[in-house]
């Protein structure tokens, strides 16, 4: 979860998404995402990744086997925080759609606004955005190429800030072509991306509150 507690992401691959995976007991580890980041950024396609953990040292070994074998080492962090459980919510609207179609839909929003208000009814997906002088609407029906699949139980309405959304769609869809969301009237929205080897990406959003 980010620090103001707005945002939450739940990634995990099942053991058979590895070309190797040993681990004799369960550990939790946290790491700093900056530093990790840049040393995976440094990874190239020909080259193959181990991670390990030392429990004696408390740090992680990243090996990346080329041309050239490069070894890192990096520190865990001290667990200062609660674990934050999966939000426990009951959605009534479901949208599943490509990916891209969904990134198209919040890049063109950003154009106007930092904010996006999703709405559903019986048949159609509408997106909007809007400023004093400006505005955008979108619409995906229910049954185009762009929707895969539509279920309202009740229609729906929430405003999300388009930072965080843009951010989480930009990441998903480099690895997912489809995208499932879930939302009740001003509730948080849960995204999640479909993963290979039965895999799942899912993020948690909260809300914007207007006042009526």
């Amino acid at each position: 979860m980010d620090p103001s507690h707005v945002a939450m992401v739940d990634f995990e691959l099942p053991k058979s998404a590895f070309e190797k995976f040993d681990c004799t007991e369960p550990n939790k580890i946290r790491v700093n995402l900056g530093s990790m980041l840049k040393l995976l950024k440094r990874a190239k396609s020909e080259e193959t990744l181990e991670i390990s953990y030392d429990n004696a040292t408390k740090k992680i070994s990243l090996i990346l086997k080329g041309r050239i074998t490069k070894r890192f080492t990096l520190p865990t962090l001290e667990s200062v925080e609660e674990e934050v459980p999966t939000p426990k919510i009951v959605f009534n609207s479901k949208v599943k759609m490509t990916a891209e179609s969904f990134r198209d839909v919040v890049e063109d929003a950003q154009t106007i606004s930092d904010n996006v208000r999703l709405e559903t009814t019986p048949d159609k997906f509408l997106v909007s955005t809007s400023t004093e002088l400006s505005s955008a609407n979108m619409e995906i029906e229910k049954g185009s190429e762009a929707m895969l699949e539509m279920d309202v139980k009740e229609p729906s309405k929430a405003t999300f800030n388009l930072n965080y959304l843009a951010n989480i769609i930009r990441a998903g869809s480099g690895m997912s072509e489809i995208v499932t969301m879930e939302f009740s009237t001003n509730m948080p929205i849960k995204v999640e991306f479909e993963m290979p080897q039965q895999g799942h990406l899912l993020y948690y959003l909260a809300p914007r509150i207007e006042a009526e």
